[in-house]
């Protein structure tokens, strides 16, 4: 049995992120337990081995929160990145990772574990596009809705942009790729977005690739490609 923890669903799913872990249940019911663990409540991560850690967008306030509930477990969390645990991270949970927040006259610490660095521009307005990006080559599908980019080199990016933008408006270089360790500022159900990604997820935890609807999923997934390539 494949153990995939599920963090904070009750700070993080804005747009449905806790979706994404539903549907790899789904697609191997037989196979993975999905552990949801309260934001009150100590990570089951810390004490034991998981096959997957998922983290979900929240809001700046929660980030916050977030960001102090885990920054005792910094070590841990590295350790689990190194031995290849697969870790994803998506919509401005990603931010948590790297090492400071700008927000105005603020500076929050972060966890530090990735050099990149955000910043807030809450009296802007709210940035909302999608994008189309290759990862291992495969088509990348992707949304955002943000008052925040993040900056670095980001030599360890995890998608190349096709049309759209990266991590802030300046590069195309779109999230963080470690080992086993995908972030993005993608919202939403991004595995369903991203069935042959989502396949590729599954074979990692060492489970069957086949997805839980399956032809159907992939023929969205190409209508929708399509389409994004004669609007973006």
């Amino acid at each position: 049995m494949k153990k995939i923890e599920l963090l904070f669903p009750e700070l993080c799913n804005i747009y449905g992120e806790s979706y994404n872990v539903e549907y790899l249940k789904r697609s191997n019911p037989q196979n993975i337990e999905i552990i949801s663990t309260n934001h009150k409540t100590q990570p089951l991560f810390i004490t034991e081995d998981v096959d997957m850690i998922y983290l979900g967008c929240t809001t700046e306030r929660k980030q916050e929160t977030i960001i102090e509930i885990l920054k005792p477990h910094v070590s841990r969390i590295k350790e689990l990145i190194e031995k290849g645990v697969v870790f994803l991270a998506t919509g401005n949970a990603v931010e948590i990772f790297g090492k400071y927040i700008k927000d105005g006259d603020r500076t929050i610490e972060a966890l530090g574990i990735f050099d990149f660095w955000s910043e807030r521009y809450m009296n802007r307005d709210r940035h909302n596009s999608q994008f189309i990006g290759e990862y291992n080559g495969m088509s990348m599908l992707g949304h955002r809705s943000q008052f925040s980019f993040a900056f670095g080199d980001f030599d360890n990016y995890f998608i190349e942009i096709e049309k759209g933008i990266g991590m802030n408006p300046e590069t195309k270089r779109e999230g963080i790729h470690v080992n086993n360790f995908y972030g993005t500022y993608s919202l939403g159900p991004f595995l369903i977005l991203n069935p042959h990604f989502a396949k590729e997820i599954l074979a990692k935890m060492g489970l069957s690739a086949d997805l839980c609807f399956e032809k159907v999923i992939l023929e969205a997934y190409e209508y929708r490609l399509a389409e994004l390539k004669k609007t973006i």
